[in-house]
């Protein structure tokens, strides 16, 4: 294929299939989790050596196959970011992506189908420049915020009670354990650590949810900031289109499930915030002419 027809290709629809990807290989994690869960509670309450030890393989091939998974939804993440990069620049003042950002991306992001999503697909009404990228960044911003906040109720909810049912099945264990040999409860015991290790990794990508959505709500205020100014540098663009970057490449991607469900309301409270700001900007530099 020429780069002449590679050019043609639609960074936003490339974007999301690469993060569809991603998702999908978390959500086949957390059914691998689950598995490994049930297993674990199933050999608390059911005192056969066989089936304990089917258990423990199980939850050791459990284990690198979530651990290869997490490998290769990392590499469909970092597509994913370059992607909205391109987009959001693309979008926001013009940038066309350069012959080698395009030979460096991989040949399936390619075969994707550009009427996948819908036209346009940022809000902003901004004519193309340095305030149209913040526009768009913040709207980014707003959106992943409000995703992520979700995502981290429900995956704290979610750990800290499998953590709780887990130190409570390693309780038992130890109290009604007498009547079984040390090799079974050795074996038992390793099983419960290996799903309360799975557990703890359910804690981690929730504290990361947390933090993305923080930093959001921190970057769509100084974006807002920025747009409250008259012309706002290139540069400045750029620094928080790079916060925003940092931020997103840092969590687990977000689920497209909440953002489906979300959607319809989020893009009415966006709306209706980019209205209210629009209003207070034009107040305040109404108010400058008279005092002038």
């Amino acid at each position: 294929m020429g780069l002449g027809s590679q050019t043609e290709m639609n960074p936003v629809a490339a974007m999301r299939a690469e993060y569809q990807r991603a998702e999908r290989l978390l959500w086949i994690g957390v059914g691998v989790k689950a598995v490994i869960y049930l297993t674990t509670l199933a050999t608390v309450t059911w005192d056969n050596r066989t089936a304990d030890a089917l258990f423990l393989v199980l939850a050791c091939v459990g284990q690198v196959f979530l651990f290869v998974s997490r490998v290769s939804m990392g590499g469909y993440l970092v597509v994913a970011e370059r992607l909205r990069r391109l987009a959001m620049q693309q979008d926001g003042t013009g940038r066309e992506p350069t012959s080698f950002e395009l030979a460096d991306l991989p040949e399936r992001v390619w075969n994707v189908a550009g009427n996948s999503v819908p036209h346009p697909y940022y809000s902003s009404k901004l004519s193309k420049g340095s305030k149209r990228l913040i526009d768009i960044t913040a709207e980014c911003a707003f959106f992943s915020g409000k995703i992520a906040h979700a995502a981290w109720m429900v995956s704290l909810v979610v750990s800290v009670a499998a953590s709780g049912v887990l130190l409570l099945s390693l309780v038992l264990v130890a109290v009604l354990g007498a009547s079984q040999s040390r090799l079974e409860l050795v074996a038992k015991c390793v099983l419960l650590g290996i799903t309360f290790w799975m557990t703890e990794d359910l804690i981690d990508v929730a504290l990361r949810y947390r933090s993305l959505a923080d930093r959001c709500e921190s970057i769509l205020q100084e974006c807002f900031r920025l747009l409250d100014q008259q012309s706002p540098s290139v540069e400045e663009a750029y620094v928080v289109l790079h916060e925003y970057d940092a931020a997103v490449a840092g969590a687990p991607p977000l689920p497209n499930r909440f953002y489906r469900r979300r959607n319809e309301g989020l893009t009415r409270i966006w709306q209706e915030t980019r209205l209210h700001h629009a209003n207070e900007v034009n107040a305040f530099n109404c108010g400058r002419t008279v005092n002038r």
